[in-house]
């Protein structure tokens, strides 16, 4: 997990002010590489899963005040789902 600075974040979900964001891989069965955005809440995380632009090269989910997006080059969807299912139970 390395920080990056604001800007590193999508241009369509830069206007909306993230608090940090970071540049994440994941180690396991499937490796993962994405950026996780901290926004100042839920709602401003859910305004932004509305605004991102979305395209079959990324996934998208947000859990509570972050928004999450993952490279989906060469991912099985099951990994996706076993890694959002991960998430869901770290931050009930």
């Amino acid at each position: 997990m390395e920080e990056q600075p604001a800007s590193a974040a999508p241009e369509s979900v830069r206007s909306l002010n993230p608090s940090k964001v970071w540049r994440v891989r994941y180690k396991g069965p499937q490796d993962i590489t994405g950026i996780w955005i901290l926004y100042p809440g839920e709602t401003v995380a859910f305004e932004a899963i509305q605004k991102i632009n979305k395209h079959k090269g990324i996934r998208v989910f947000y859990r509570r005040a972050f928004l999450v997006v993952l490279d989906a080059d060469g991912v099985p969807p099951q990994a996706f789902g076993d890694f959002q299912e991960g998430v869901t139970k770290v931050l009930p």
